[in-house]
């Protein structure tokens, strides 16, 4: 049982100095207008591990409340990686996709994601019922990448290069 905390523990850090050391190198070096010394670079990876600590404390604690941790983490995924994969795909596939293609298709996306992960909130009785998601929350990450991708694959096809 000790190894297997301890492998738990081990990972946990892992996580919350790698969170710390992205907000380091690719947020606050990048947004500072001067080169940050040592001391304000450790000031940074200790304020983001706490946070991050904390949060995550935060979440173990709201996913005690979950009947299935597996459940919440699917629907959570597919919130957070359908826009991530449609981008992705996207780019992949379409080399020449124009910044404001793509941004028109994100929000599409983004949308689309909202309204299947909110949907199931809205209560029967609701007058906003009618606008209520008819599809499963795990087809959340599916149709958001397909309505991304899609989105942002037929405005590239479809319009002028001139343009």
């Amino acid at each position: 049982i000790a190894s297997l905390f301890s492998a738990g523990m081990s990972t946990i850090a892992t996580s919350i100095n790698s969170s710390a050391t992205i907000v380091l190198t690719d947020f606050a070096k990048r947004l500072s207008k001067k080169e940050l010394s040592e001391k304000k670079s450790m000031r940074v990876l200790y304020a983001t591990s706490f946070v991050v600590g904390a949060l995550g404390i935060v979440m173990g604690l709201l996913m005690m409340r979950i009947d299935g941790v597996l459940d919440a983490w699917w629907k959570l995924a597919s919130i957070f990686s359908g826009g991530m994969l449609g981008l992705f795909l996207l780019g992949v596939v379409c080399k020449t996709v124009r910044r404001a293609h793509a941004v028109v298709a994100v929000i599409l996306g983004l949308l689309t994601i909202a309204w299947m992960s909110l949907s199931p909130l809205i209560n029967a009785g609701s007058p906003f019922y009618r606008f209520h998601s008819p599809l499963h929350t795990y087809l959340t990450i599916v149709f958001g990448t397909t309505v991304i991708f899609l989105t942002g694959f037929l405005l590239t096809k479809f319009t002028k290069k001139g343009n």
